[in-house]
């Protein structure tokens, strides 16, 4: 006699596909409501059902090995060893005033350099003095309701894990939605989303048939999101526990429309440019946002992990997306011209304690190409900021009316200090300005890579210098190639 068997179902789960043959657009939903009409055209959208097996569970790092990576992140060196190292910079930062002092002739024959000197070092020491006050927005226990878009092309690799973490982050689950939007990829990141929304009824997939860009991206994730505030997060960002609940809670201010958290660099050793990166990450947020974030002018909310008011980003909407730029519509991806739309009107914050990961880029191309988009975006929004930003108070107003001429003309400055200058010392005797020059770049350099390695304890502090002299010898000179291909429809690093 045969034994018997007995055949176990597999478990399914009902997915609603809600589709535009018009527009192109695909809404995959599972445990929320399904949309009606089509957020483009507005017009009804034909939708069907199917049952699909539930996914595997996909692997990604415990809520314990997330917490010991974060504790990682921030391991502060011996008191000693941080005593020293503030020492150090600050005799440095001292040498390079008494040389600033010390050659005040050449305020008279090369006025441009020495002028430009001044201004960037008080700058720099400016924005320490400022963070020195930032404190981060308190826990008031605020909990809204928050929809999270993750736009993404071409992220088969790692959008699973992002999904996934996301939803381990600890924020209640009747209190959130992911939406995540397939920009037209065309590898396997849709069938990786539809996995993950097999498991996640909170999930929304989004699947563009055709590339639009991240703006459109964005956009369809706010329309179809239903949460109070809309969080934003890269396709290769990866978010800690507890950080939601951190990056909301300056929403508690009515006046706040914005709220950016901070980002390491996830593949920070991979090699000496993801270092450089990290280091340059650090001072850009727990520096320059923290400064910023004083007086609520922060000046941009990073797509890789940032929050809206989604009544302000609704406000805005049509406005961000018929942005043109030298009369063709131009703007794509722009994280920075939405943060300004919005800070026109309200107050824009940043926190230290909403932490994340994101990948950058590994290789100088991409490296270079990503530099290239963040040129044009700062170039086609000085103009248009300038026309408002005088009415903010007056300490950000005047920082950030530096701060909009000062990358235009340095390439300008460093030709001048290091080529001319030491030319005509040299062909008609007198200083050479080149040495106080330097003297004040690796001062400042020095302040402020000595600052990471006291706060984090990551002793690869000196690839801070790397950025530097690579900023210097050629991504300053960026600014001219982003001027003339200011056009540029690009967005990302890997499309």
């Amino acid at each position: 006699m045969e034994p018997m068997t007995f055949q176990v179902d597999e478990p399914m789960t009902v997915i609603t596909h809600c589709r535009c043959e018009t527009c192109g657009v695909t809404v995959h939903v599972h445990g929320t409501p399904p949309p009606v009409v089509c957020p483009y055209c507005q017009q009804p959208l034909e939708s069907t059902r199917s049952e699909e097996p539930l996914a595997a569970a996909a692997e990604f790092p415990s809520m314990e090995a997330a917490r010991e990576r974060m504790a990682k992140l921030y391991r502060r060196p011996p008191k000693w060893l941080a005593a020293l190292i503030v020492t150090v910079a600050l005799l440095m930062l001292a040498t390079a005033v008494f040389m600033q002092l010390r050659s005040a002739g050449n305020y008279f024959y090369q006025p441009l350099v020495s002028l430009y000197s001044l201004v960037a070092g008080v700058f720099v020491v400016s924005r320490f003095l400022i963070a020195s006050m930032y404190v981060s927005p308190p826990d008031r226990g605020y909990e809204p309701t928050v929809s999270v878009l993750v736009p993404c092309m071409n992220e088969e690799g790692v959008i699973r894990q992002t999904i996934e973490r996301i939803f381990a982050a600890g924020y209640p689950d009747d209190k959130l939605e992911v939406v995540c939007v397939n920009d037209g990829s065309t590898d396997g990141t849709l069938a990786q989303m539809l996995e993950a929304q097999t498991r996640h009824p909170n999930l929304v997939v989004v699947d563009f048939q055709k590339n639009r860009g991240l703006v459109h991206a964005w956009a369809v994730g706010v329309l179809l999101g239903r949460g109070e505030i809309v969080v934003c997060v890269d396709s290769d960002t990866f978010i800690f526990p507890g950080s939601i609940q951190k990056l909301v809670q300056g929403f508690t201010d009515p006046t706040v429309g914005g709220v950016s958290g901070h980002c390491d660099v996830e593949n920070a050793r991979t090699n000496l440019l993801t270092r450089m990166q990290d280091v340059r990450y650090y001072f850009s947020y727990k520096v320059m946002k923290a400064a910023e974030s004083v007086s609520g002018t922060v000046s941009c909310l990073p797509g890789c992990f940032s929050a809206y008011r989604r009544v302000c980003v609704l406000h805005v909407l049509e406005e961000w997306l018929n942005a043109k730029v030298m009369g063709e519509y131009g703007n794509f991806g722009d994280d920075r011209s939405l943060t300004n739309l919005i800070l026109r009107d309200y107050k824009i914050l940043y926190t230290d304690q909403a932490l994340a990961t994101t990948i950058a880029p590994d290789s100088w191309r991409q490296y270079a190409r990503q530099q290239a988009r963040w040129s044009r975006s700062y170039l086609r929004e000085i103009v248009k900021v300038g026309r408002w930003m005088w009415r903010k108070h007056p300490v950000p107003a005047l920082s950030w009316y530096a701060m909009m001429w000062m990358p235009i003309i340095e390439p300008v400055v460093i030709t001048s200090a290091l080529v001319v200058a030491p030319v005509a010392a040299l062909l008609a005797g007198g200083s050479n300005l080149a040495l106080a020059y330097l003297t004040g770049v690796l001062a400042i350099t020095l302040v402020w890579t000595f600052h990471f390695w006291e706060q984090t304890g990551r002793r690869y502090w000196w690839a801070g210098f790397v950025y530097t002299f690579t900023y210097m010898a050629f991504f300053s000179w960026q600014v001219y190639w982003a001027l003339a291909t200011l056009r540029g429809r690009k967005w990302g690093t890997r499309g």
